[in-house]
């Protein structure tokens, strides 16, 4: 059996910066509550995943270097 795989065409840290910043337009459009708290906490993780992925790879960089 063959596995079909293809690459994402965007980075992981520009996947997940683009989720945080659709997650905070919506949560523009709705009233304020734990709805929008969810949302909000959604977008600040995928923010610090995306820093945290963009040192990994940084450092991963370096060390082959």
């Amino acid at each position: 059996m063959v596995r079909h795989r293809s690459r994402p065409a965007a980075s992981l840290e520009a996947r997940l910066l683009k989720f945080a910043e659709e997650a905070r337009a919506a949560a523009n459009f709705i009233a304020p509550g734990p709805e929008q708290d969810q949302l909000l906490r959604k977008a600040i993780k995928a923010e610090t995943l995306a820093r945290a992925a963009e040192r990994l790879s940084l450092a991963e960089d370096l060390s082959i270097g």
